[in-house]
């Protein structure tokens, strides 16, 4: 039988809006985490966390921005410069208090719902809808440092 590790998450996410307020999802192993609609002013950070058992092995943390449209940028007149977004920004991570710092960008992809669009590695300002990924291994202490 596998070991099971508890571990607390804790998750700083902000947004640029302009009209319609952006909604996110948190997964961690595809399940849903949370569902919301951002309840912050644009630009404000604000924090997501939770408690949860993962099995040793291999894990996956996915935040998603779920409901942007082409409507919600506006570029410029010379369409050389984007006056106004949506954009969801992962701005720090912890487990188990321990701020995982570059790896958010080092050891993540992001994947756009649309399959003409790049996957991106080092990607942590979510600019169209789809899924950012980080994969991380249980027991969490010897992942940590064997990627730090």
């Amino acid at each position: 039988m596998a070991d099971i590790e508890h571990l607390h998450f804790k998750i700083g996410l902000a947004s640029t809006y302009w009209k319609k307020v952006p909604i996110y999802s948190i997964l961690l192993n595809d399940e849903i985490i949370e569902t919301q609609e951002i309840s912050t002013p644009s630009g404000e950070t604000f924090f997501v966390e939770f408690n949860r058992e993962v099995v040793e092995g291999p894990n996956v943390l996915k935040i998603r921005l779920e409901n942007k449209d082409w409507t919600d940028t506006i570029e410029n007149e010379d369409k050389t410069a984007i006056i106004k977004d949506i954009l969801l920004n992962i701005k720090n991570i912890e487990i188990e208090k321990i701020n995982l710092g570059e790896l958010i960008w080092k050891k993540s992809i992001f994947t756009g719902d649309d399959p003409d669009r790049p996957v991106l590695d080092q990607c942590v300002d979510l600019g169209w809808n789809g899924t950012w990924e980080l994969k991380l291994e249980s027991p969490f202490y010897i992942w940590l440092l064997e990627n730090i």
